[in-house]
Parts: structure tokens; sequence; C-alpha cells
């Protein structure tokens, strides 16, 4: 029988400190093959048990703009009262029809009472936002921004050689 476990942290102690698991292997590294159908790559964890990862709760993991953010901007606006902190990692998503306008950043400072995110680099698209939800007036839609929190406690990566990651 196959078997294996990977266990970080539990629903009732989750791991509140960081854990980092880096997968190695080159570009042109042998892939692991399972069988002549699946073929895995060459940075993977696989595990045909159970893997259950518990990491420090977040507040959210996605908020939304209250204000526009325009191409140039280094600061933006979202809720208040969120546990961001300096070095943690976020996405703007896309709010035009240009679907590759979504952008990543690590956040330099977040101010907890004005909801104020400075960021390291510049935005290069603009994204709407608004203070008020927009679902009353589209239907049930809240079309302003959405934020993406991708910063966790827990993280699995790959060595980056030759802009191989994972």
């Amino acid at each position: 029988m196959r078997a294996g476990e990977l266990h970080i942290g539990n629903e009732t102690h989750p791991h509140n400190h960081t854990a980092k698991i880096t997968l190695y292997g080159e570009k042109n590294s042998e892939a692991i093959v399972y069988d002549n159908a699946i073929e895995a790559g060459n940075k993977v964890l696989a595990n045909v048990g159970t893997v259950k990862m518990f990491g420090k709760p977040r507040t959210t993991k996605m908020t939304r703009l209250h204000a526009e953010a325009n191409k140039g901007d280094k600061e933006i606006l979202v809720e208040t009262g969120l546990d961001l902190v300096a070095g943690d990692r976020i996405a703007l998503a896309a709010t035009s029809f240009k679907y590759e306008a979504g952008e990543y950043f690590t956040i330099s400072s977040y101010d907890g009472e004005t909801g104020k995110i400075t960021l390291e680099d510049e935005v290069h698209y603009n994204h709407w936002g608004a203070p008020q939800s927009t679902a009353e007036t589209y239907n049930g839609v809240d079309i302003r921004g959405e934020v993406l929190i991708l910063s966790r406690n827990i993280q699995i990566s790959g060595e980056d050689i030759e802009s191989w990651g994972c």
C-alpha cells in the first residue's frame, strides 16, 4: 500500500511560525514519470496519502479597492483593520477589458486606521475602486477592483534557476 503524510499545524493548533518548502531542479532536469500517462515535471511535491497545512489565520484573503489606483501610483486604499505588514505580497485584479492588466506588488507599509497601502513599486495599469460597494447598482455585483492577499506563513516555492521557479 502506498501511503505518506505531511502535516504542518492542524485545525485547532495552526502553525504560527514560518514554514518553507523549497523544490529544487533545473529547467532541463529529467521529469518524473509516474506511468506512461502521467508526467509531473521536475519540481514536484507528490504524496498519495494526506497533505494538511494549517498556517496562521489571516483576517481576510481578499479586499476591494476603496479608491481608484492609477498608473504611476505607489499608494492604494483598501479597507481598514487588516493584518497586512511590510513585505506581504498582494495582487490587483484587472478591472478593464485588458485581462492581462493584473499586477503583483510587495507592501512597504499599511496603515490599519486609514486603509492606505504603500507599495514598493508603481502601479502599471489603472484599477477601478470606490468607497462603497456597487452591488445595489449592478444587480448584486461589486465591480470594485479585487485586492488578493497572497502572503502566507507556510510557503512552497521553487529554487529560481534560469527563471525556472515553481
